[in-house]
């Protein structure tokens, strides 16, 4: 493209450097990212009809913990002993790997049990997640509250 508006539109350099910049620009906004969105859409579609779960590119505990809903979470090891619990106030994006949680503790009379809490969570599978991070060696279990 630099080519054709210095050599066949005979603009200068600078002009040229500024037209391609502007249309790459343009053109990944305009063009590339709804071509991106739609093959997303398709590749969903063809699981769909195959009986297959549809692909979502957010991490997951993106997905669990971003919710209008109070969270009350409770974070065990793999001996289900308790780690933390309490109200979630803030969890870290996921961009960079790195898991944060920030939680207003309980007060003293919520029963934070393994056994207890496993129970309460699997039985209301509408409101309530488990994640299991193999790699940080921690069970979080999570329990949406409606208003």
């Amino acid at each position: 493209m630099y080519w054709i508006l210095t050599d066949v539109f005979s603009l200068n350099v600078t002009r040229s450097v500024l037209l391609v910049l502007f249309f790459d620009v343009v053109g990944t906004i305009v063009i590339i990212a709804p071509l991106i969105k739609l093959v997303d859409i398709i590749i969903n579609l063809i699981r769909t009809k195959n009986g297959k779960s549809e692909i979502d590119k957010q991490a997951t505990r993106d997905y669990i913990f971003n919710s209008n809903k109070d969270e009350a979470v409770f974070i065990y090891d793999f001996e289900n002993k308790l780690i933390a619990s309490g109200w979630l106030n803030y969890q870290q994006a996921a961009d960079n790997n790195y898991f944060d949680l920030a939680l207003v503790p309980f007060g003293t009379d919520v029963d934070d049990d393994y056994d207890n809490v496993k129970q309460v969570v699997t039985k209301d599978n509408d409101n309530s997640r488990i994640i299991v991070d193999f790699e940080k060696k921690v069970k979080i279990m999570i329990r949406y509250i409606e208003h």
